[in-house]
């Protein structure tokens, strides 16, 4: 096959919702951004997980003109309750007759507004099928699987670089959230879930319930060690439903019907220095956690966001002073939901003696302090900075 050479300013290796909203973002007249995607245009769209938006992230949606009350089909959650298997303690939050705290889209309708914004742009093109299979660093060029050469000035990854780089990024890795999954499916309950987002903490590993539909359709995250995964899946699923039940209880009454369930290994790790030259790295690429906050992709957006208006503020000038000034302001955040994320695994899934009341009383003072409930939803909506 004849190998071509294309040169733009910056391309996007990943068209996920990542790279996809930082194309968007940064696409301007003086310069043109490309996307990369593996997948094809069908397969990237035939994929149904369920997304928990935070109120920034819709902020953030809203300058490409995207809203979910507009745009997409979404459910929002209107309130928050937390709680530990037999325990009297537990935490409501209830955003009454503000905002929602978030919201839940699905995986592919977010994509295919962002594909029709990116459509839209003269200044963004996308190539599918088009997965980097070699890179050449020093000379700055990727081939793809087709074996064509693609010329970059600046390469942003949003997709898991895996050995593309010979491991110029090093990472500082959780080894303890390396020994746990996640199972996923989705359940419908006997009774509506009122867009109450549920998380349930056991001793094998917190449980989350996501409404996912204006009735009683839920997603179901179900965490825990890979051994106590493993055994889930080998339960029939009256079986799952049984132990279900036995640890979240019946607060949305008997479950009907689950779907399949998919299970994931869960990864918690970062990147000490995510970017060189010429190259950063953005996303799960460059940080990797434990879903039990819902703030990976959160945080991902708020990066992308912060690099956006150092981008602009600088005329699209990306020099080491600017990567310097973004990772060092975007690193305490993160670093700070991971150790948060690492206290909830860690710390609610366990059933040490003593710990439990400890724990039940944390939830019930927690639950009964205004001005704490409102700093935390607050770090959950906006992030630490």
């Amino acid at each position: 096959m004849a190998k071509d050479s294309h040169i733009e300013l910056i391309r996007v290796i990943g068209g996920g919702p990542a790279g996809l909203i930082f194309a968007l973002l940064n696409a301007h007249e003086k310069h043109k951004i490309a996307v990369h995607e593996k997948l094809d245009h069908d397969q990237l769209l035939n994929q149904s997980r369920a997304l928990a938006l935070s109120a920034s992230s819709i902020d953030i949606l809203k300058k490409i003109n995207i809203d979910p009350k507009k745009n997409l089909e979404f459910i929002s959650i209107n309130k928050i309750h937390t709680s530990q298997k037999e325990s009297f303690g537990r935490v409501i939050i209830d955003q009454g007759e503000s905002d929602p705290f978030g919201y839940v889209v699905r995986y592919d309708h977010l994509i295919k507004h962002l594909l029709d914004k990116i459509n839209a742009n003269k200044n963004i093109s996308i190539h599918f099928k088009s997965e980097v299979i070699n890179m050449n660093v020093k000379e700055s060029f990727f081939r793809d699987v087709d074996d064509k050469k693609y010329n970059y000035n600046f390469l942003i990854f949003s997709d898991g670089i895996g050995n593309l780089l010979d491991n110029q990024f090093k990472f500082s890795v959780d080894n303890e959230i390396a020994n746990y999954s996640a199972l996923v499916c989705e359940v419908d309950t006997q009774l509506k879930h009122e867009n109450i987002a549920y998380e349930r903490f056991t001793p094998d590993g917190p449980i989350a319930l996501l409404p996912i539909n204006n009735n009683s359709l839920s997603k179901l995250v179900w965490t825990g060690k890979n051994y106590f995964i493993e055994s889930l899946l080998k339960l029939n699923n009256n079986e799952f439903i049984e132990l279900f039940h036995d640890n979240f209880g019946e607060r949305l009454g008997q479950v009907k019907e689950i779907g399949e369930k998919l299970v994931y290994p869960l990864r918690q790790q970062y990147m000490l220095k995510p970017y060189t030259e010429n190259i950063l790295v953005l996303g799960n690429a460059a940080h990797t956690m434990h879903p039990v906050a819902g703030q990976g992709l959160n945080l991902t957006i708020r990066d992308i966001a912060y690099l956006s208006i150092l981008l602009q503020k600088n005329q699209y000038v990306i020099d080491q002073d600017t990567l310097k000034e973004y990772f060092d302001n975007r690193v305490k955040e993160m670093k700070s939901f991971m150790k948060l994320t690492h206290f909830l695994v860690k710390g609610f899934s366990n059933d040490y003696v003593g710990i439990n009341k400890i724990r039940s009383l944390s939830l019930f003072l927690l639950d009964n302090q205004k001005i704490i409930k409102d700093n935390f939803i607050n770090k959950f909506n906006y992030g630490s900075n």
